[in-house]
């Protein structure tokens, strides 16, 4: 009698299942998780140096600090210490809140001896490149009617390069109306520390003669520390020089500490 076959006593061949993964893409799939575990952690821990603001105001640990608005920076608002500034010999220094953002504050410096030729000095800040908002700067001051500007130069300062113009006022006209700006093809920086508005409204509100230097020093974050000397008066023999006024900058631009790193 034949022998019954394997199928017919009711055995089959059951083939097995293939796992959906193999060991090599679970592998591969535990890689991945740990890196974007690890990823997240960095992202959630990370401190780009922005300080806290707490009540509407900038959490600072020192009433000298120069701080920018580095608003084109991830999150939006986020404010950064560029650097410290400290006192000019013959100039009392009172900080006032910026008009650009009432969080911040700009250093102004006034001179105790009434006489001086150099009457004032401010120091603040901007989010750009020193020599981009220089050039900035001058180009819009130089579209302004009865003002005189000079080239953008550098110079070493006390260890920093300065970026910086020299510019006159005459009084201006009844009509205190600003021209356009000459070169309208100027690169206008992300965040001018001045912006044109402004700038062409503290030339035609001047009543009197003006000569004054702007500077800019490199800053973290992108930013600039930005710094203005100036004299004046009744007629141009009331004006600071040229040379008086880059003399001025020399004291001055030592009294700027800069912050190190952090770009």
């Amino acid at each position: 009698m034949a022998k019954k076959s394997a199928r017919s006593k009711g055995f089959r061949k059951q083939n097995a299942k293939k796992p959906y993964l193999s060991k090599r893409d679970i592998v591969l799939l535990c890689l991945l998780a740990a890196a974007v575990a690890v990823a997240a952690f960095f992202l959630f821990r990370y401190d780009d140096g922005a300080l806290k603001v707490k009540d509407d105001a900038i959490v600072a640990d020192g009433d000298n600090w120069l701080i920018v608005n580095g608003s084109n920076t991830r999150g939006g608002f986020r404010y950064f210490k560029l650097g410290e500034i400290g006192e000019l010999e013959g100039f009392t220094r009172e900080a006032k809140v910026s008009t650009g953002d009432a969080r911040l504050n700009e250093y102004v410096f006034t001179a105790q001896d009434e006489g001086a030729t150099i009457q004032t000095a401010v120091v603040s800040t901007g989010h750009a490149a020193a020599e981009a908002m220089s050039r900035y700067a001058a180009t819009t001051l130089a579209g302004v009617e009865n003002a005189e500007v000079g080239d953008v130069q550098s110079k070493e300062i006390a260890g920093q390069t300065v970026y910086y113009f020299l510019y006159g006022e005459r009084p201006a006209e009844a009509s205190g109306e600003a021209a356009e700006p000459a070169d309208e093809a100027a690169e206008e920086p992300t965040e001018a520390a001045e912006p044109a508005e402004e700038a062409a409204d503290e030339a035609t509100q001047s009543a009197a003669y003006r000569r004054a230097v702007r500077a800019y020093i490199d800053a973290p974050h992108d930013s600039c520390i930005v710094l203005r000397m100036e004299g004046g008066g009744d007629s141009a023999d009331a004006c600071p020089t040229d040379e008086q006024l880059l003399e001025g900058l020399e004291k001055l631009v030592p009294t700027v500490t800069v912050e190190k790193g952090g770009k």
